[in-house]
C-alpha cells in the first residue's frame, strides 16, 4: 500500500479541483519565463507523468498542481500528460518507468515507496538512486508525535507510560515510513514494544488517535489540524529546528531522544537525515544529461512559484529543493538507512537478491 496523505488542494484555475485558492495575484516575470538554458534540450513530444497511485491521492494532487503551474506559466513547449498507474505499492509504475530506458519523455512523482517497494519486491528496480534517474526533490513531509491531550500532555508523561505499558500506535500502511518512524521511537526511547495498527490514510489515522482508539501516531500538521487542540496535540517534532506550524513543540534533540551512542537514533529520527516522507521526481534509467538539466531548471521554477510555496506552507511541509545530483546523493543515504532499519533493526524480510551497494 502506498502512503497517501490528506493534503489541502490548490486551485490555480486549470482543473486541479475544488478547494483552497492559492492564486498569487502577481507576475513572476523573468523568473517564470523560459530561458536560453532550456533551449539546449527540448522535449520532442508530450511528457508522460506516471503517477503511482489512484486519482485523488496525495501524489495525484501534487502532480496536477505541478503540471498546472507549468501550464499556467508556459514553462514547457509540450504538454505533460498525467497517467495514473497504481498497483503493487508503486511496483507497476516503477517497472514501467524502468522499461523506458534512456527516454526523457517519462517522469514519476515520488514518495517513499520508491525505496521501500524495491527493497521488498523483486522488480527490475532495486535501488532507485542507481537503477532510475533522480530528477528533482521538492519537499519533505515532517513527522510530529501526536496524542490525545486527555491521555498525555507532555513527552515526559508519554515516555513514562510507554516504558511501563505496551501502547498502541497507528499509521498509514504497513512496513512503510509511519511504522518505521514509530519503531525508531520505540528503540530510541526504550519503550515497551508498541502495537502497530495500519490504516488506509493519514486522515483516518488522526481520527483514530483523536477518538481514543489508539494512543499515538506520527503525522504531519495538516492531517492533525482538524482535531487540534481539543483532541490532538503534538508532543515532539522530529527535526533539528522547531516547526513553524507548532513553534511551542520541542524537538527530539531538545528532549535528548535517541542521543545516546553518538546520536545514532536521533539522526535516524531527524527530518534531514532520517526516513521521513520525501516528494520529488524520477525518470527512466540513463536519462541524458542535457534533459536532466532541462528538468532541473524547470522544476526549480515550479518550486519557486508562489503557488507551490503557499501550498507547502498551508500543508505544513518543509521545502527542500535538490537537483538531479543532489537528489541522487540524498537517496543513496536514504536507501541505506532504510535497509539498515528495515532489515537489521526491525528484522523485516527484504528481497533475497539484494545486492551490495556500489562502492559500499
Amino acid at each position: 500500500m502506498n502512503r497517501e496523505r490528506h493534503v489541502a488542494r490548490a486551485d490555480i484555475g486549470i482543473g486541479i479541483g475544488p478547494g483552497l485558492c492559492l492564486v498569487a495575484g502577481l507576475s513572476l516575470g523573468a523568473v517564470m519565463a523560459p530561458s536560453n538554458a532550456l533551449a539546449q534540450w527540448q522535449p520532442e513530444r508530450p511528457i508522460e507523468f506516471v503517477i503511482q497511485t489512484s486519482p485523488g491521492g496525495g501524489s495525484d494532487i501534487y502532480t496536477r498542481l505541478w503540471l498546472g503551474i507549468i501550464e499556467k506559466y508556459e514553462l514547457s513547449p509540450v504538454p505533460f500528460t498525467p497517467v495514473n498507474m497504481p498497483g503493487g505499492a508503486g511496483a507497476v509504475a516503477l517497472t514501467y518507468l524502468y522499461s523506458q530506458d534512456g527516454d526523457p519523455h517519462y517522469l514519476t512523482p515520488t514518495l517513499n515507496s520508491i525505496v521501500t517497494t524495491p527493497l521488498q519486491q523483486k522488480i527490475p528496480v532495486m535501488y532507485t538512486s542507481e537503477d532510475l534517474t533522480p530528477v528533482a526533490m521538492m519537499t519533505t513531509d515532517p513527522f510530529l508525535l501526536w496524542v490525545n491531550p486527555e491521555k498525555y500532555k507532555t513527552w515526559e508523561e508519554f515516555h513514562a507510560a510507554c516504558k511501563e505499558n505496551r501502547l498502541t500506535a497507528t499509521g498509514t500502511g504497513a512496513r512503510q515510513e509511519d511504522e518505521i518512524q514509530i519503531g525508531l521511537i520505540q528503540e530510541a526511547a526504550g519503550c515497551e514494544p508498541f502495537r502497530y495498527v495500519p490504516q488506509s490514510g493519514g486522515g483516518v489515522v488522526a481520527s483514530n488517535v483523536a477518538g481514543g482508539h489508539s494512543d499515538f501516531n506520527v503525522n504531519q500538521p495538516a492531517e492533525a489540524l482538524p482535531h487540534f487542540p481539543d483532541k490532538l496535540i503534538p508532543l515532539v517534532v522530529f527535526a533539528k529546528d522547531r516547526h513553524p506550524a507548532s513553534p511551542d513543540t520541542p524537538t527530539h534533540w531538545e528532549l535528548e531522544i535517541g542521543t545516546e551512542n553518538n546520536n545514532e537514533y536521533a539522526e535516524l529520527l531527524d527530518l534531514e537525515t532520517g526516513l521521513h516522507q520525501v516528494r520529488g521526481l524520477i525518470g527512466p534509467p540513463n536519462m541524458p544529461e542535457d534533459a536532466k538539466a532541462w528538468y532541473d531548471e524547470l522544476f526549480k521554477k515550479v518550486f519557486d512559484s508562489a503557488e507551490w510555496q503557499e501550498f507547502m506552507k498551508t500543508n505544513g511541509m518543509l521545502g527542500t529543493y535538490r537537483g538531479s545530483e543532489g537528489y541522487k546523493e540524498f537517496l543513496v543515504t536514504f536507501e541505506d538507512n532504510h535497509v539498515r532499519m528495515m532489515r537489521d533493526v526491525f528484522g523485516w524480510e527484504l528481497r533475497d537478491d539484494l545486492r551490495e551497494r556500489t562502492g559500499g
